[in-house]
């Protein structure tokens, strides 16, 4: 009992100092207690990791659970494209633009079993039950149905808020083509998925194409799809940039036009017209025909799809001869006056003989072209060299791609002067024996008329002012009086009495430029057995600022020379494109009447040459701000 006592006053003597503020007593050390609780703490935490990756990693019917719980509410990621810039023409107007239009698609997990209500759906948006049926079976959770509709079809189909539970619907960019057939294998189109398949579309895919959007598909309480992410995948950017093309959709309305009636009257496989700016190396118009609408591309009709002016490898024949003789002009192995015997029509060489269409005797430079002389051409050549003439070859660009980067862009077929035979040698000299393109034979007419300097090939608009800022020149093919001095003789060709490209003339208008027939070699026949018509011109002569080429493919007809039928092609393209420009205040051209066959009347000297043409030939007079 004693202890007790004790013990209770002790507690008591305890409390009593405790509640003593007074009294200075030691406080207890916590470091233990935390060090405890850390790692009580700790432990809670990797029961808990532990459970985490047991639940996730390890397949067991508790995580199998969780899992189908989830899903009722989630459901899955689509991912839409966001609508491509916009292309446009030189002057702003739209070539191809993204509208949006609706896309339908399946969630296959939650299709109901019952056949009644698949064959429902079926009837209702139009597509196979079995098809819809297997879909069923499918192991994707999410299947497109129909995509990028038209408004039409999409309001035929009527609501679908009864089969909403497993269909959906989502605005997707669908490309539009507002011209349709106009400049088709140029623009080319875009595949479903957004991306650029052909043409324009293909080769700036990366430029045009803005990041796709994700958007999650859920379920609200009601058990009813819905978009977490906004549907703003039909919205274009407010920042998107225009890509502007170097063509005038006037100006290519004009050639297409013409190629097309030009291909029917020669009852021709197809053709290719060409409208070029000397001055810049732009693209104003480049057609091909057979055509197609770009709304609905072919996928059977390798012939309306095929983009003529880049991809045909074509002998042209004769339209050559002018970038030899300016060369030859340029390298001072002749002379405006020099004098080249013709051998009366008929030249033998190794190998067989070479004709002319007449038979010609002494004839200057000027008049080989007029006469289209195959042999003059050969003896020009022939004093050139061949190694002179093979670096003429390429630095012309015959040798290489023009560089648009378009697919199938052909980069000419041309033999080293090693495999030459002299048969080959004259040939070339008057297009035979090797293959260009009409976009490269358009590209080196700009080049030999256009002050001798090669300014590329541009299918987009040129900015003027970096261009005369550019820090390397363009490459020099002739110094620029020969590209006077050529440009004034192809003026023969049209304009004067006996030259092969009379029906190329131009009323009101002075038109240099050169005929060509093309022979095409069949392999079943072991022959030179089809024909190819082509017309080079330059307008004006003499101040060039646009470079026209027209061919027809294949002519059925007979006699298929350039003159009588790619000549009134030319024509027909080259006066609607001057009046245009004209009306738009870029050309300002002044009337004249016959001013080839005048001034050569009273022409006795290269320099009445020069002033006559000043007088009497058509002026167009520039513009410097509008300026192509």
């Amino acid at each position: 009992m004693a202890n007790k006592s004790e013990n209770d006053r002790s507690l008591f003597v305890k409390f009593k100092i405790f509640k003593n503020p007074n009294k200075v007593y030691n406080i207890p050390n916590y470091r233990i207690r935390a060090y405890a609780m850390g790692l009580i703490s700790s432990a809670f935490l990797i029961l808990i990791l532990i459970r985490y990756a047991w639940i996730t990693f390890i397949p067991t019917s508790l995580r199998n659970k969780l899992v189908e719980t989830g899903t009722k509410q989630f459901e899955t990621v689509l991912t839409l494209a966001k609508p491509r810039a916009t292309i446009t023409d030189r002057n702003g107007k739209i070539l191809a633009v993204s509208v949006s239009r609706p896309s339908i698609f399946l969630l296959t997990k939650k299709m109901p079993s019952e056949v009644e209500i698949i064959e429902k759906v079926a009837k209702q948006i139009n597509i196979p039950v079995e098809k819809l049926y297997n879909y069923s079976h499918d192991k994707r959770n999410f299947i497109w149905l129909k995509r990028q509709m038209s408004l039409s079809e999409f309001n035929k189909m009527g609501s679908l808020k009864k089969w909403q539970d497993f269909i959906g619907i989502v605005d997707e960019p669908k490309r539009f083509y507002p011209e349709k057939e106009l400049a088709a294998q140029l623009i080319g189109f875009v595949g479903t998925e957004g991306n650029g398949l052909e043409g324009i579309e293909k080769i700036y895919n990366s430029r045009l194409n803005i990041k796709p959007t994700k958007i999650e598909v859920m379920r609200d309480a009601r058990g009813r799809l819905v978009m977490i992410t906004p549907n703003n995948a039909s919205k274009p950017e407010s920042n998107s940039k225009v890509l502007k093309l170097s063509i005038d959709i006037s100006i290519q309305e004009f050639a297409q036009n013409a190629l097309r009636e030009g291909v029917i009257k020669a009852k021709a496989k197809g053709g290719s017209a060409i409208v070029m700016d000397v001055k810049t190396g732009e693209l104003l118009a480049i057609a091909s025909h057979p055509t197609y609408d770009l709304n609905s591309p072919p996928d059977n009709d390798p012939q309306a799809r095929r983009f003529r002016a880049i991809m045909d490898a074509i002998e042209l024949g004769s339209v050559v001869k002018p970038m030899w003789i300016a060369k030859a002009l340029d390298l001072g192995v002749i002379n405006a006056e020099s004098k080249i015997y013709a051998e009366n029509g008929k030249m033998a060489l190794p190998g067989g003989y070479i004709h002319d269409t007449h038979p010609h005797g002494w004839l200057t430079p000027e008049e080989i072209l007029k006469v289209s002389s195959n042999i003059g051409a050969y003896k020009v050549v022939q004093k050139m060299g061949r190694e002179n003439f093979y670096d003429a070859l390429m630095k012309i660009g015959f040798g290489r791609q023009p560089g648009t980067g378009l697919p199938g862009e052909w980069g000419g077929r041309i033999k080293k002067t090693e495999n030459w035979r002299e048969m080959n040698f004259a040939n070339m000299a008057f297009g035979q024996g090797f293959a260009i393109s009409p976009l490269q034979l358009a590209h080196a007419l700009s080049i030999i008329v256009g002050g001798g300097k090669d300014h590329g090939v541009n299918l987009l608009a040129v900015d003027e002012v970096k261009q005369i800022n550019q820090e390397s020149p363009p490459l020099e093919y002739i110094k620029p009086e020969t590209s006077k001095l050529i440009s004034q003789m192809m003026q023969s060709v049209v304009e004067e009495n006996g030259g092969t490209g009379s029906p190329a003339r131009i009323p009101g208008l002075l038109v240099a430029g050169k005929t060509g027939t093309a022979q095409i070699w069949s392999n079943k026949d072991r022959s030179y057995s089809g024909r190819t018509a082509v017309f080079e011109g330059i307008i004006p002569a003499n101040d060039p600022k646009l470079a026209i080429v027209v061919v027809i493919d294949e002519a059925s007809i007979r006699p298929a020379y350039g003159g009588p039928l790619a000549g009134p092609v030319f024509a027909d393209i080259g006066k609607k494109t001057v009046h245009y420009l004209n009306a738009q205040g870029i050309f300002n051209v002044k009337p004249y009447e016959n001013a080839y066959l005048k001034k050569y009347k009273a022409k006795s000297s290269s320099q009445s040459f020069h002033k006559t043409a000043q007088v009497s030939a058509l002026q167009l007079s520039e513009n410097p701000k509008k300026e192509r």
